[in-house]
Formats: C-alpha cells, sequence, structure tokens
C-alpha cells in the first residue's frame, strides 16, 4: 500500500513533468513563429505563456522614439480566435487586432520612447469534452533597421 506522503510525491512529479512537457511544446512552437516576424528583425526577446480558455496576458515593454516594430501575436489553433491590444502608458486603446480583421501583427513607428502594454485575450471556447482548452501563445516583437 501507498502511504499518503509517496501519493503526494507522484501527484508533484507528475505535474512537473506535464508543466515541462507543456514549456517545451511552446518553445517549439514559439520557434516556428519567429521567420513570420520578416522583414523585421526578431529583438531575441521571447515572450510566450501557456494559457486558458477565457484567460488573458499582459506584457509591458519600452519601445524606442524614431524605431519601426512589428508586435505579431501567434497562438495554437486550441485556444480559438485570440486577439490582441496595444495600450499606451495610460491605458489608450491604440490598435486592437479584433478591430482590424484578427491580423495576428501590427507595425508602428514611435516618436518618442514610451513603454506600451500588449494585452492578449483569449476567448472563452466551448469544450464539449468538458475539459478546457488551453495552448501556447507567444507575443514576438521586431524591429527594422
Amino acid at each position: 500500500m501507498i502511504s499518503f506522503g509517496t501519493k503526494i510525491i507522484l501527484v508533484c512529479a507528475v505535474a512537473l513533468i506535464s508543466i515541462a512537457e507543456s514549456n517545451a511544446q511552446c518553445k517549439g512552437f514559439v520557434k516556428k513563429q519567429i521567420p513570420k516576424l520578416a522583414p523585421f528583425i526578431h529583438n531575441g526577446q521571447i515572450n510566450s505563456s501557456v494559457l486558458l480558455s477565457g484567460d488573458h496576458a499582459e506584457l509591458t515593454l519600452t519601445f524606442y522614439s524614431g524605431q519601426t516594430y512589428r508586435i505579431m501575436v501567434g497562438a495554437q489553433e486550441t485556444l480559438g480566435d485570440v486577439y490582441f491590444i496595444m495600450k499606451d502608458a495610460s491605458k489608450g486603446q491604440l490598435f486592437s487586432s479584433k478591430d482590424q480583421g484578427k491580423t495576428d501583427y501590427w507595425d508602428f513607428t514611435v516618436e518618442s520612447t514610451q513603454q506600451l502594454t500588449i494585452e492578449v485575450i483569449v476567448p472563452d471556447v466551448d469544450a464539449p469534452s468538458g475539459l478546457v482548452p488551453s495552448g501556447c501563445v507567444s507575443i514576438l516583437v521586431g524591429f527594422k533597421q
């Protein structure tokens, strides 16, 4: 018979293995997205997370004066029509991919150095199986030289 302490250790081990597998799959997904930034140059940062149906995530980044950027958000198909919103420091909306035909990127030039927030929204998806869908979401930043 397995003791209570051993059961807890086994459950924790299974959970850690699942998290490690999700992160590995997410890294592979993100690496496949990087070439889609072309003709922009990837900034070298990988921003990704495993999200669930109905989740949202925010990332605040600094963008530099006079630079032209491409923000690209990619998501695995299991999450449905993921979209993103760009906001300035006062939380004013600058862009919404949902309003622009669900595009997965936005090109823009920054007039002055500033921090902008990228909010990624995963819609609620009906799950006939009862399991909440999850998948990898990536936020990639490219710039022109």
